[in-house]
């Protein structure tokens, strides 16, 4: 066997990311002081960037029955930064304020997960498919096909804080 004569090339040395305008400085209403003090610290023209996490699950309410199945949820009030203005539906009015109530018309699918048992707080959750909509107290007792109405939402019930959670962009 012969050893290959070509050199692997190499990924070369760090370099910190600069941004396209090195001199300029942001005048964005968007940054923070503590990220432009940040920015300034690590020379003129580097960028400081900051991960932060996504679809992060919501806590919510949930009513269960005897079997510990989900019955309704209350997902919480819609964050809506849009002043309420006189072309909004008055129906659409005041529902910032409190959280959707939503009957369970179906769980469409069920499964456990359970992860990170040897760190100090592992994980197990038992996560739920379901399809819900919001309707009154008359609808529950008749079954009806699903419509346009219809919401599906992946919720999980955390079984060791013994919370339930909705899990967004599922």
């Amino acid at each position: 066997m012969v050893a290959h004569p070509r050199k692997t090339p190499s990924p070369g040395p760090i370099r910190p990311v600069r941004s396209k305008t090195a001199t300029a400085k942001s005048t964005s209403p968007k940054t923070s002081d503590s990220i432009s003090e940040a920015n300034a610290a690590a020379g003129p023209g580097v960028r400081n960037t900051r991960f932060r996490p996504m679809n992060l699950p919501v806590p919510i309410d949930v009513a269960v029955d005897d079997a510990e199945r989900p019955v309704s949820v209350t997902l919480p009030p819609a964050a809506s930064v849009r002043p309420l203005g006189p072309r909004r539906p008055a129906s659409y009015r005041g529902s910032e304020q409190k959280g959707r109530k939503l009957a369970v018309t179906s769980i469409d699918d069920l499964w456990q997960v359970d992860d990170e048992w040897w760190r100090e707080t592992p994980i197990s959750r038992r996560y739920y498919l379901i399809t819900a909509r919001q309707i009154t107290a008359s609808q529950l007792t008749t079954q009806a096909p699903i419509t346009q109405g219809d919401r599906r939402l992946t919720i999980f019930h955390d079984q060791i804080n013994h919370q339930w959670h909705w899990q967004k962009g599922g």
